[in-house]
């Protein structure tokens, strides 16, 4: 049991700093997108001399943002959430609603991990190069399956979290009710 509980510590802590570094390279791509949009349109309508890498810039760092982004919003539970039906039930089911939430996020990133990665292996084998930044598309669709195993890791250690992996002793009345978990 204690190998268990410093595995998971372990697992907590990698969880932590991945984050941070996933928020990380999120405001970094954010800052760089914001400065290409505006120098673009600085480019076009001031000097009359549009950027023709710009557009694909801008796009690719939206993908870094959208999938990193996405799975740091995961851990830190701020992801978009219906309450409505989860906080009419009782405390044991709204417990049981977040379990279930979990285990079919992680199910839905595991799934979109390996489909990228597979994506990400025909881009090698194929050698597809972006159209202006002639790049290889390698390194566009890299944040996909990042962002997907980064979503797995994050669901998976909210699901070991001792505070959401058990329903409160207590389920009845107003002082015995815990914060929703999820």
């Amino acid at each position: 049991e204690a190998l268990s509980q410093r595995s998971v510590a372990w697992l907590l802590r990698l969880a932590g700093a991945l984050e941070g570094a996933a928020a990380f390279l999120v405001a970094v791509a954010l800052g760089v997108l914001t400065a290409v949009v505006i120098a673009e349109v600085i480019a076009r309508y001031l000097l009359n001399a549009p950027l023709i890498w710009s557009n694909e810039v801008a796009t690719y760092l939206f993908i870094y943002s959208v999938f990193l982004g996405g799975s740091v919003a995961l851990k830190r539970g701020e992801l978009m959430d219906v309450r409505l039906l989860r906080e009419r039930c009782p405390p044991r089911i709204q417990w049981a609603m977040g379990l279930l939430t979990h285990l079919l996020v992680l199910a839905f990133a595991l799934i979109g991990a390996f489909y990228s990665g597979i994506l990400i292996l025909n881009s090698f084998r194929t050698g597809t190069i972006s159209p202006a930044l002639a790049i290889p598309m390698l390194y566009v669709y890299l944040p996909i399956p990042l962002g997907f195993a980064l979503m797995a890791l994050f669901a998976l250690v909210n699901l070991l979290q001792p505070a959401r992996t058990s329903p409160s002793p207590r389920d009845s009345g107003e002082d015995a009710r815990r914060p929703a978990p999820w």
